[in-house]
């Protein structure tokens, strides 16, 4: 009778040493830290749109405020006061007092509340006039305007003569 032979015994395994865990490990990290770097980098992209959307905003009122003071100046209408030439010190338009919305010597806007709050503006954008000779025949008109946040104040000027 033929011998069957023995069954033949599997081979044992090697004692496991961990490295595919060790690995595994240093991916998970690797993957985590990507992903923290995407997110700040998302993060910081939105906050540079979102101040230069701020910015722009602050920019358009500031010229639509122009427009319409230089439109009062030509029509003679201009209520506010025309400030004379600075001959020391610090130029009108530096000046921060005269940017106060109590001063006189620059006028609001005249932007409706739903104007300011469409236009995702913090107050009303203001304009000042300076006589550039004696006569007054030359002027600036200098506006100022800020966006949502105060950091996005934008100084826009322009000069008519009507000589």
């Amino acid at each position: 009778m033929p011998r069957i032979p023995a069954p033949r015994r599997a081979p044992r395994p090697k004692a496991q040493q961990g490295v595919v865990l060790i690995i595994t490990l240093i991916v998970l990290i690797l993957v985590t830290v990507l992903s923290l770097a995407s997110i700040r980098a998302t993060t910081t992209d939105e906050r540079i749109a979102g101040n230069a959307r701020d910015r722009n905003k602050a920019f358009q009122s500031a010229e639509a405020v122009v427009l319409r003071c230089l439109a009062a100046v030509r029509n003679n209408t201009y209520a506010g006061v025309k400030l004379d030439p600075v001959t020391s010190g610090d130029e009108n338009w530096k000046v921060e007092a005269n940017w106060a919305p109590d001063s006189t010597n620059s006028v609001a806007g005249a932007f409706t509340d739903d104007e300011l709050t469409d236009a995702g503006l913090k107050e009303q954008p203001r304009c000042m006039v300076e006589k550039l000779n004696a006569t007054g025949t030359s002027v600036r008109v200098t506006g100022r305007a800020s966006g949502l946040s105060a950091d996005s104040r934008v100084v826009l000027q322009a000069t008519f003569s009507s000589e």
